[in-house]
């Protein structure tokens, strides 16, 4: 049965066994089972690497090199390498597709895993327990920090007490795995009720931090106050841990995405009117060139409906990585020969056209094969097909 944060306070482990908390009820920090390995590592001398997986927020010139050089200043006889593995506009289930690639291959040994704004896509409790066991099975010692940021629709729940949308889910993984979280949400929040903080503001305001622009990116004080929550946390959990593998308990979910991955276009069934995009040149690619080039990643076009991909795979569901534009773009898709599902791709931003990304409906686990054929294209336009996002594995 949970126990209350009161009952435990800050998330320590108590009698050599790990705490397990309400994962209602939000709280700053829960050290659970720390991060020992990294701490150790650190007062080794390193070298130590510290991944950072997430959206926007993580993404930018924020909190997370903030936190880097805390860790540098904390522990200056380690030599500390980041891996940025953020990209805007994703969560856990893009990022459980892509963290063998983006973050696995460098040997990390911590990953932050920011999600909380983004969410998970409809798969949140899949994506972030398949994260979690990707991280695992690579490698036990990896240590895996959540980090909770937050948007302006999540004040009045921290404010009340009750934890902020998808927290639930994380927590649980986290209660289930021993996994360190914490909550930035909890001190900006109890600001903003006293009045020492505005969330949202154009401007300066006297006497008063101004946290974001636009209620959801942190200024420069913004940023500044999640590294110091994150700091003092990692202080309190220098203690906390032992060194070694962490456990791999059996998973929570059946069909959590422990196996995922991305599959390069280039690597899949295509009808005969698409074309490489040049990522040097193309305009609509080049529109949000960090964003897209991230996601997208050696992207086709095609200037005509009609135009066809097919994919196999072993799995559950599969997901499309594009770039919408104009009102009129429509795809329709086929999975195992049934009726094709028609899916529309409007732009949905008036300045930019961002790379976006959308996942089919979910199957029975096996084999399975999807044909995406472009249905509508207004005149003008062409369609961007990028990087397949697969819960399962492709199949020749």
């Amino acid at each position: 049965m949970a126990q209350s944060p009161a009952a435990l306070p800050s998330g320590r482990a108590t009698g050599g066994r790990v705490a397990v908390y309400d994962p209602q009820v939000p709280e700053e920090l829960r050290v659970r089972g720390g991060l020992p390995n990294v701490v150790a590592k650190a007062k080794a001398g390193g070298p130590v690497r510290v991944a950072y997986l997430g959206g926007s927020i993580t993404a930018a010139n924020g909190w997370r090199p903030k936190t880097l050089a805390w860790f540098r200043a904390r522990y200056p006889e380690a030599e500390w390498i980041e891996i940025n593995a953020a990209i805007s506009g994703t969560g856990s289930d893009y990022g459980a597709c892509r963290i063998a690639g983006d973050v696995l291959g460098q040997s990390p040994d911590l990953v932050f895993m920011e999600h909380r704004v983004n969410g998970g896509g409809g798969y949140e409790a899949k994506s972030v327990e398949g994260i979690v066991r990707q991280i695992r099975r690579h490698d036990p010692r990896t240590d895996i920090c959540l980090v909770y940021t937050l948007s302006q629709g999540m004040l009045k729940d921290l404010q009340a007490g009750r934890a902020a949308w998808f927290t639930p889910v994380m927590e649980t993984v986290a209660n289930a795995y021993g996994i360190p979280s914490i909550d930035l949400g909890v001190e900006v929040a109890r600001r903003e009720k006293a009045g020492d903080l505005v969330f949202k503001a154009d401007a300066p305001v006297a006497g008063r931090m101004v946290f974001s622009a636009d209620g959801v990116h942190p200024g420069d004080e913004g940023h500044g106050l999640y590294r110091d929550i994150i700091a003092r946390s990692m202080v309190t959990m220098e203690g906390d841990g032992v060194a070694g593998d962490h456990p791999v308990p059996p998973p929570l979910e059946a069909r959590c995405w422990e196996e995922a991955t991305l599959l390069p276009v280039d690597r899949v069934a295509r009808s005969g009117g698409w074309t490489p995009v040049d990522a040097g040149s193309d305009a609509v690619y080049r529109d949000d060139f960090g964003r897209t080039h991230a996601m997208l990643r050696g992207a086709v076009k095609c200037a005509r409906a009609g135009e066809s991909l097919t994919v196999r795979w072993h799995g559950t569901t599969i997901g499309f990585s594009d770039i919408p534009q104009g009102g009129g773009m429509e795809v329709e898709v086929a999975i195992d020969g049934a009726a094709p599902v028609v899916i529309r791709r409007p732009q949905t931003e008036a300045r930019r056209r961002y790379a976006r990304f959308f996942y089919l409906p979910e199957q029975a686990p096996g084999d399975h094969t999807v044909v995406l054929r472009v249905r509508t294209l207004p005149d003008g336009l062409s369609f961007y097909a990028g990087q397949v996002l697969v819960a399962g594995r492709p199949l020749p």
